[in-house]
């Protein structure tokens, strides 16, 4: 009898550890309308304080000095990883210290986001990131 209470109690266990995964994977991806605008596009240009070439979106970081002489800081978030390797991206396609101009579209409620569509480097070259496929 104790055996088959341990059994069960461990599937429950089980069952509830896998409806909390599940909520928290389902939770944790969102659309692109809650946190960009489609109408609102813009371009900010800075130098790059982090890459972080990760999973679920890649971010670029940069410092913006406004027009009152102050520093912001922009996250650039674009597609997966494995889409930009696709494009050509590496880890080391944007470094710390980059100067960079991002083009797409503006973060919700003044948030100081970007979805990248294109990168400019400081020597002219433009690296796209977005392609539909994000």
């Amino acid at each position: 009898m104790i055996k088959v209470f341990r059994t069960i109690t461990f599937l429950r266990s089980m069952m509830l550890l896998s409806l909390i995964s599940l909520t928290n994977n389902t939770a944790a991806h969102h659309s692109f309308a809650a946190e960009f605008s489609y109408e609102l596009f813009g371009v900010k240009e800075g130098e790059v304080i982090e890459v972080l070439f990760v999973n679920p979106h890649a971010h670029i970081f940069f410092s913006v000095e406004t027009g009152e002489g102050r520093e912001e800081i922009w996250d650039a978030q674009s597609s997966t990883p494995q889409n930009l390797l696709r494009r050509g991206w590496s880890p080391d396609t944007i470094k710390i210290g980059d100067r960079i101009a991002v083009e797409g579209n503006l973060g919700l409620e003044n948030s100081r986001r970007l979805w990248v569509v294109t990168i400019t480097m400081e020597d002219g070259e433009v690296i796209y990131a977005s392609g539909g496929d994000n």
